[in-house]
């Protein structure tokens, strides 16, 4: 039987970006140099932790899984810019399997993985532009809000990818396609953007963050 690109469903071509994604970041770990040091790792616990605490305030809770927290991508985000795109990697993808464990919303494999270990390790994105920052000399107040941003839109594109396919009966009733209802449905991340811009906006939360840096 010949094979034909119109006979394979929405949820297989999903299901195969995921692997290339997950199989290209092993690959990008695998070749990586980078050394894990001890204070490396112990910020790495830290910022974990902390974002894992931050997640369980929630200022709203959304009915099918997704809140809006006081900045709990925050931490992780930072160990990233501060790092590099492979530990930040890592480290957003361990903790989207945390977030799974804390208070899963799972239909299905697929669906697990774009909403936590994939939409968390965008923060991978947070990592490529504290490394650029570092090396071009940016503006270091706009490579963190665009920082913050391309983390958002990755995750946020995740979170519309699964709304669209495994979430879709949601959308019966209300006049809107799965489309238009996961995208408003996921806008509940840019609530939770907003709230890091601005606390990162704070010179002295910067600052703060930076200390994670420093070597001792």
């Amino acid at each position: 039987m010949a094979f034909k690109f119109e006979d394979v469903t929405v949820t297989g071509w999903i299901l195969l970006v995921v692997l290339i994604a997950c199989a290209a970041g092993l690959i990008a770990i695998s070749r990586s140099r980078q050394k894990w040091t001890p204070q490396m790792m112990a910020n790495a616990a830290i910022c974990m932790a902390l974002s894992f605490v931050l997640s369980y305030i929630r200022l709203f809770k959304m009915p099918q899984g997704g809140s809006i927290t006081p900045a709990s991508l925050l931490p992780i985000l930072a160990f990233a810019y501060y790092y590099g795109s492979i530990p930040g990697l890592v480290t957003g993808i361990a903790y989207g399997f945390l977030q799974m464990i804390q208070d899963p919303w799972i239909v299905g494999a697929v669906q697990a993985v774009l909403d936590y270990p994939l939409a968390f390790g965008c923060i991978v994105c947070a990592g490529v532009i504290g490394q650029l920052q570092r090396k071009q000399g940016w503006n270091e107040l706009a490579c963190w809000l665009g920082a913050v941003l391309a983390t958002g839109a990755g995750r946020f594109i995740c979170h519309v990818l699964s709304g669209v396919v495994f979430f879709a009966e949601y959308a019966e009733g209300t006049g809107m396609s799965p489309m238009v209802y996961s995208l408003s449905y996921n806008s509940f991340v840019f609530v939770d953007l907003a709230i890091c811009l601005v606390v990162v906006a704070f010179p002295q939360v910067r600052k703060a963050l930076a200390r994670m840096s420093v070597k001792k």
